[in-house]
């Protein structure tokens, strides 16, 4: 009974020994390569969505971006994923896409500000008043 026994612990050792093995192994070291790249490719999607890029300003332009003094000029924007939207020189809170003429005496810059939570994206745009002779 006892050398039955001691068989037995045998076998079972021989069978933890082969199973830590299987790492060594050709298909063993494919698999943890595998692995690894499943955890890589999730950490970064799981990064991508806790760090959101939002927002994005898209375009802000002025056209014409020269202009007689008193003419009008066309702002036009295009932003994606923002809470809010403001353009400063008291146009104030904007959608996120859209268009407004202005018009100044004295070169201008026009600053957009979009939101997302706590990021902030701003572009500038200036539009310059040529001098009356």
């Amino acid at each position: 009974m006892e050398a039955l026994l001691k068989y037995d612990r045998c076998d079972l050792m021989n069978y933890w020994e082969r199973r830590k093995s299987f790492w060594s192994t050709g298909m063993g070291l494919i698999l943890m390569v595998f692995l690894a790249i499943i955890f890589i490719v999730g950490a970064v999607i799981g990064l991508n969505l806790v760090t959101s890029p939002y927002p994005i300003v898209e375009s802000f332009d002025a056209k014409p971006a020269v202009i007689n003094q008193g003419s009008p000029s066309t702002l036009s924007w295009s932003v994606v994923g923002a809470d809010k939207v403001e353009i400063d020189q008291g146009i104030g809170t904007v959608g996120l896409q859209g268009s407004r003429q202005v018009s100044s005496s004295v070169t201008t810059t026009y600053n957009l500000t979009a939101w997302n939570g706590t990021i902030v994206r701003d572009r500038s745009v200036k539009i310059m008043v040529k001098p009356q002779h």
